[in-house]
C-alpha cells in the first residue's frame, strides 16, 4: 500500500472503505468500525490518524480470528504501512491502550 502523499491515503481509505461497507459479507462489528473512519476522514482527520483508529478497533478481531476475507486483507494493508499507535504515543501511550484493551482480551 505504498502511498506518495497524504492525499492519495486520504483517497485510497475512503475508496476501500466505502467497497467494505457496501459489501454484504462485512461483519456488523466491522461495519461500525470502518464508518466512524469514514465520519473521521470526512471530518478532515489526518489519513494517518485514521489508520490507526482503524487498526485500534480491527486489531483484537483480528487476533481473535474474526474478520471477514476482505475486511482482513485491507487490515493486513493498513498494519504493512502504519506505525501501531503505541509506537507513536510512547511508553504512555501504549499503557493506555494496553489498559483500554485488557478488558476486551477476556471476553
Amino acid at each position: 500500500m505504498y502511498q506518495e502523499n497524504k492525499d492519495d491515503l486520504k483517497q485510497w481509505l475512503l475508496s476501500n472503505i466505502t467497497d467494505l461497507l457496501v459489501n454484504e459479507d462485512t461483519k456488523p462489528e466491522e461495519r461500525k468500525i470502518l464508518l466512524d473512519a469514514n465520519h473521521e476522514l470526512e471530518n478532515g482527520e489526518s489519513a494517518n490518524y485514521v489508520c490507526n483508529l482503524i487498526r485500534v478497533g480491527l486489531d483484537p478481531l483480528s487476533w481473535q480470528g474474526k474478520l471477514s476475507h476482505d475486511v482482513m486483507k485491507f487490515h493486513y494493508a493498513i498494519t504493512s504501512y502504519a506505525r501501531p499507535v503505541s509506537a507513536k504515543a510512547g511508553a504512555c501511550g501504549g499503557a493506555a491502550l494496553g489498559m483500554a484493551f485488557s478488558g476486551l482480551m477476556g471476553k
